[in-house]
């Protein structure tokens, strides 16, 4: 028989909410239990491309193990991660911070962009956001599109939470001096939505 244990908190789900809410109150000293509906994957496990959905999607139905989930809504689809990591195993490392006109949207008589920023400004330093550097023949064809349709002034790197050091060369933690995680620098692959298999 398996003894029970005891937890204070128990969160649902490891993505950035559920994994960000359980560091918060373990470093406050709770005993926080973290469940999480996929596996924990290695670099190795993620497929190495996209071309079969059996290694990157979830799907019970179809005995479809991987990753990846997509829910449809009613007018709304959601794709989701399936695994210790959440979507932060699929989100294409994209931070963007939302321009001012998102704010605007918000009930009036608080200015949220001065109260929110600093919590994108925490993030950004603890996802280690950079500029992406590529310019690949996919940006130049995104740019060209977005100069015939009269927005090319649109067009810029999009921010990404991945150390661009060099390829494929494991240094140690470059962010929180040497407590966190070795880091891999990006080969460009294009592999983010699919899972890392570099670092």
């Amino acid at each position: 028989m398996v003894a029970m244990e005891t937890y204070d908190f128990a969160i649902v789900g490891s993505g950035f909410g559920g994994s960000v809410a359980a560091m918060r109150l373990a470093e406050k000293g709770y005993r926080v239990l973290v469940l999480e509906e996929g596996r924990w994957y290695q670099d190795e496990d993620f497929p190495p491309h996209n071309r079969n959905p059996f290694r990157y999607i979830w799907d019970s139905r179809f005995f479809m193990r991987g990753h990846f989930k997509i829910h449809f809504f009613k007018g709304l689809g959601l794709l989701a991660g399936v695994g210790v990591g959440g979507g932060s195993l699929v989100y294409a490392n994209g931070h963007l911070v939302p321009p001012d006109t998102f704010f605007q949207g918000f009930p009036p008589g608080r200015n949220w962009k001065k109260e929110l920023v600093p919590f994108y400004e925490r993030a950004r330093f603890m996802l280690g956001t950079t500029s992406c550097p590529a310019d690949t023949k996919a940006d130049e064809a995104l740019k060209e599109a977005a100069r015939r349709f009269g927005v090319e002034e649109t067009f810029h790197s999009v921010d990404v939470g991945v150390y661009m050091g060099e390829p494929e060369v494991k240094v140690p933690d470059p962010y929180f001096g040497g407590l966190g995680p070795d880091r891999v620098g990006c080969t460009l692959c294009g592999n983010c939505m699919t899972g890392c298999r570099v670092g």
